[in-house]
């Protein structure tokens, strides 16, 4: 989904009208940085998945779906949450720490995923 689209039309109230029909409210925020060494190389994706709950509007309506977004283990949604502690679990967070881990060839395990393009004529990836 292309949420920035998509909240301008409906707004967070209208996200959440569209969900009240159903139970399940779990979601995910996720993140994907590119990068090429060069022509010819193939083009590795750089992944960052935070879980979560779709929630009524909380915090501040500052950046796009942050106010409905409810990371799992935490009563906070990303709006509600010091910036401090949102850059360090988020979606791209984990992404950059997968690309830097992949440029430094060390970091955190466990943050993110490296992925490279499979077959170039259905653009899927593989996980390296």
């Amino acid at each position: 989904m292309c949420s920035k689209w998509f909240l301008k039309k409906t707004g967070h109230e209208g996200l959440n009208n569209l969900l009240a029909a159903y139970s399940d409210k779990t979601a995910f925020a996720q993140c994907t940085f590119a990068f090429c060494e060069g022509k010819g190389q193939p083009v590795k994706l750089f992944k960052g998945v935070t879980n979560g709950t779709i929630v009524p509007a909380r915090g501040p309506p500052d950046f796009g779906w942050d106010p409905i977004f409810q990371p799992e283990g935490f009563q906070l949604t990303y709006a509600e949450m010091e910036s401090g502690v949102k850059n360090t679990i988020s979606h791209r967070y984990k992404a950059l720490c997968a690309l830097r881990d992949y440029l430094t060839g060390g970091g955190k395990e466990g943050e993110g995923g490296v992925w490279e393009e499979g077959d170039t004529n259905t653009k899927r990836a593989k996980l390296v």
